[in-house]
């Protein structure tokens, strides 16, 4: 399953992003931050809560200590972009979308961007009704029931439906 452009574009503005904020990899917080530079659903969802995320990108921080040629992804949000084509699935759509990651976010419980979520008041349930007031999103029930639960999702039994 493909990535749409959408996705494609913010995980480039993730990269640029990090290089922003002085880091040497890109993480699901770096992407995180990167979906409020585009107009997209989650975007959309943390306006609509008026979730802001100013405190994040603050402690994110850091020096820059020159240039640095290569960056690459933390395996925490390596795990997310692999998963994110299990929840693509789950709510048939035919490429996966920011969507997709973000709820591969919120369900996995060491991805650093879902324990941000977490902590300022945002669950699976919460983000999927509210991309539901802005888009329709069919699912496979079983599939939607294991995707929810973060210590499954850790196991990785999205694997299972590959």
């Amino acid at each position: 399953m493909k990535f749409s452009a959408e996705l494609d574009n913010v995980i480039s503005d993730s990269r640029l992003t990090a290089i922003e904020l002085g880091s040497e990899y890109i993480s699901s917080l770096h992407f995180l931050i990167a979906i409020l530079n585009s107009d997209n659903l989650p975007n959309k969802v943390f306006n609509n809560k008026n979730w802001r995320f100013q405190k994040l990108i603050d402690s994110m921080k850091k020096d820059k200590k020159g240039k640095i040629e290569k960056y690459y992804l933390t395996e925490e949000f390596e795990f997310t972009l692999k998963n994110a084509k299990y929840y693509a699935k789950t709510y048939l759509d035919n490429e996966v979308n920011v969507e997709h990651i973000i709820l591969s976010t919120i369900a996995d419980k060491k991805s650093l961007a879902g324990k941000y979520l977490n902590e300022i008041g945002m669950d699976y349930s919460t983000f999927k009704t509210e991309c539901e007031k802005n888009r329709k999103m069919t699912s496979k029930p079983i599939m939607e029931f294991l995707g929810r639960h973060r210590v499954l999702v850790s196991l990785g039994i999205q694997k299972l439906t590959e």
